[in-house]
């Protein structure tokens, strides 16, 4: 299995420099930014971006087999999802990791599409609160992500049930009635590059 690793750079100084590391602060903007302001065509980067990680999730559970389901929205069911048959998530990784832009936990290989942490917030591009279920172990876990009123990401956990459903996760929101005909173009354009 290959491994990712980060490039390290070999610089020279003439002499020691007073130094400091640019950073980001957290901020309303930033996430913004980070959730909407990256996609060009955002419509596409959330079919792309979702699809992706499902086909990641398939992998890293050696599932690819089973495949994900897409529902793209109709009139009478105005509604986009993604659900794999993946690993799910914990509740400690839908509570932390899923939530942490630029955290990842696919970079130990380059067996896998996403590496940034990004795709999963991807949703924000397009709407200001989406859900999450996880499906792990026997446990159904249901999470919805809000931009909250002070402008800021965030999830709230809503509930866990037993349930007898394969492992693996859904992201599912809401699609406005004229954009119906946009997400299934677009997921025409993306799905003709998917092999599963």
């Amino acid at each position: 299995m290959a491994v990712v690793t980060n490039q390290k750079n070999n610089v020279r100084r003439s002499h020691e420099f007073d130094s400091s590391n640019f950073t980001i602060e957290a901020s309303s903007e930033a996430f913004r930014i980070l959730s909407d302001g990256l996609y060009s065509d955002k419509v596409k980067a959330i079919i792309r971006e979702l699809s992706t990680n499902a086909v990641d999730s398939l992998v890293d559970a050696n599932t690819s087999h089973l495949g994900f389901d897409v529902h793209l929205p109709t009139q009478v069911a105005p509604d986009f999802y993604v659900r794999d048959y993946g690993t799910g998530l914990s509740h400690e990784e839908a509570m932390e990791l899923y939530t942490t832009y630029f955290h990842s936990n696919k970079t130990h290989s380059n067996n896998f599409v996403g590496q940034l942490g990004l795709g999963s917030k991807s949703p924000f591009a397009y709407t200001d609160n989406f859900s999450i279920t996880s499906y792990q172990d026997g446990k159904k876990r249901l999470y919805s992500a809000i931009i909250n009123e002070d402008g800021f990401p965030s999830i709230n956990f809503l509930g866990e049930d037993d349930t007898n459903q394969k492992n693996g996760l859904k992201v599912h929101f809401p699609v406005k009635r004229g954009d119906i005909t946009k997400f299934h173009d677009k997921a025409e354009e993306v799905y003709r590059w998917f092999s599963l």
